[in-house]
């Protein structure tokens, strides 16, 4: 439990800039406890200091401390609220089987090696359309994690090893290179046969190499690739090997000589005895072989440090549902939590992730409006066609980030805190995925209907009374929020958290059946009654 922090406002201590002058208070004493990636400041009780083990601090020496280290402080009733919440925001939690660290970045298996399917996730639905899962066609897929729909071939790696740390900072990435080349017979047999088990074994290994692309941390993707480009590469063998089998499939040709191997291109463009247009060729094959290969990385979406608060919270989640399966975690860890989880959690992870759903929904919602705009002036053509196109892309835009950031802010809080208590009291898990969504859905479309609503009427060209913006805004509140409520919920019930951008273009819902549905049986009713209410039994013409 943390303890208020009872701070006056006096004026600045000389001593202590910043801060006000220690509270006289004696006989209290604190202690430093971790929570996750905070300190919770504990008050220990009367007596009990002596009992407590590690450092016990008295409150002058904590507030030297926390002034010393330029530490920031928060009253307990504002922190209280955060702490509690920390319990029902864990984070990433899609239970990977197998080991990671538990002290991401200290240990050679944090470092380089696998880390569970953290990135595999990230890669996996970081495009417009999700790939393919290929371990969830057979477990535990050999070499390759995912495929898109152009057929490409994805092996997923993450590393949270910094570009400049001693040894080859890229050993990960380098194995991942040489299983995607075929440099592990047995692997490369078992993955061919897996992918293309009705075609001949040769066509499989080609369609392999030609569609293999290894996905890395976002951060490494272009600090690999200027070292798959650096001809000094190519003096270790570990990486002369991977050019060598691309080699292999696709010999070059210069004058009468086939080369086959790198080593060998490499002396013919050094040798003196070279004429100087076949060392030009060499290098042109040479360049090209090592561009080749650096376009084979490409980013799995996920950066080191989102990477590392993704699998802390991940633990969190695991320590604090012990009760729970995977399968009833997984419903109500929904996308928006997640992003919420990988900017850091709290409220700068929440402000972050809320932004980015908000400009998600001021994209969708624009693009949305315009649509139907042009459908409209289609089939009505107007003089003012382009005045009408602004309006609309700017209603449907303003409205989409309102409820994208408002959507995201609710169902990661609120919505996937109501999911997990329905689950822990044995509720049915699509139930309660279903119910949480709805919560979060409800509160975007009641925004973003309004916003898109009392925005048209404030651009238009005429005028409106009071009456008008809160009677025909109220309309779009109930009509956008029970029909972003009836849709998230629905989604999220059939498909529980596996929808990716679900709600992040709350915009949307303004194009779309359901608002006109639930609109033509309510609207009507709740309008009037709002300008009943407000001008009295006969409503004023608009």
């Amino acid at each position: 439990m943390t303890t208020s922090s009872k701070k006056g406002t006096s004026a600045k201590s000389a001593e202590r800039p910043g801060k006000g002058p220690p509270l006289p208070i004696s006989g209290e004493h604190f202690k430093l406890v971790p929570h996750g990636a905070a300190l919770t400041v504990v008050k220990v009780s009367a007596g009990a200091h002596e009992d407590s083990s590690g450092d016990v601090l008295t409150r002058s020496q904590l507030e030297q401390w926390l002034w010393h280290n330029s530490i920031p402080t928060v009253p307990g009733p504002a922190l209280s609220g955060y702490l509690s919440s920390l319990h029902a925001l864990p984070a990433f939690e899609r239970n990977a089987p197998g080991p990671f660290s538990r002290d991401p970045g200290t240990t050679a298996l944090s470092r380089s090696d696998w880390r569970g399917n953290l990135g595999e996730l990230s890669a996996r639905y970081g495009g417009m359309l999700p790939q393919q899962d290929l371990n969830a066609v057979r477990p535990n897929h050999p070499i390759f994690d995912l495929r898109d729909s152009r057929g490409r071939l994805n092996s997923v790696k993450t590393s949270v090893r910094a570009a400049d740390s001693r040894g080859d900072p890229f050993e990960t990435y380098l194995r991942g290179l040489r299983d995607i080349v075929g440099l592990r017979p047995s692997t490369w047999e078992r993955a061919r046969a897996a992918l293309y088990p009705r075609l001949p074994a040769d066509e499989g290994h080609a369609l392999m190499l030609r569609n293999g692309y290894l996905s890395v941390n976002e951060e490494h993707v272009e600090p690999f690739r200027a070292v798959l480009r650096d001809p000094n590469t190519y003096r270790k063998q570990s990486y002369r090997e991977v050019a060598d089998k691309l080699l292999e499939a696709e010999p070059v040709r210069i004058g009468g000589t086939v080369y086959r191997a790198y080593q060998n291109l490499e002396n013919t463009r050094r040798s003196t005895g070279t004429p100087p247009e076949v060392s030009r060729q060499a290098e042109a094959a040479l360049a090209s072989l090592r561009e080749r290969l650096a376009s084979r990385v490409v980013g799995n979406g996920m950066t080191s440090p989102h990477l590392v608060q993704l699998e802390r919270f991940r633990q969190q989640v695991a320590t604090a549902n012990p009760h729970m399966t995977p399968a009833q975690v997984n419903r109500w860890v929904f996308p928006e939590l997640l992003l919420v989880a990988r900017h850091g959690g709290g409220v700068r992870g929440n402000t972050v992730a809320s932004s980015i759903a908000g400009g998600r929904g001021a994209a969708g919602g624009a693009v949305v409006s315009l649509i139907c705009e042009g459908i409209h002036l289609h089939y009505e053509p107007q003089p003012d066609k382009e005045q009408r196109y602004s309006r609309a892309a700017v209603a449907g835009g303003t409205s989409g980030l309102v409820g994208g950031a408002t959507q995201n802010l609710v169902t990661a809080n609120a919505g996937s805190g109501l999911s997990r208590n329905l689950i822990a009291r044995g509720a049915n898990i699509r139930v309660a995925a279903g119910t949480g969504r709805a919560m979060g859905g409800f509160a975007g479309g009641a925004l973003a209907a309004p916003v898109f609503t009392m925005t048209a009427l404030a651009l238009d060209d005429e005028e409106h009374s009071g009456t008008d913006y809160a009677a025909m805004g109220t309309r779009a509140f109930v009509a956008g929020g029970l029909s972003s409520a009836i849709a998230a919920g629905v989604v999220g019930a059939l498909w529980g958290s596996e929808v990716p951008l679900l709600g992040n273009a709350v915009g949307f819902i303004i194009g779309f059946g359901g608002y006109y549905l639930v609109d033509a049986l309510t609207g009507e009713q709740v309008e009037q009654g709002v300008r009943r209410g407000l001008d009295g039994p006969t409503p004023r013409g608009r």
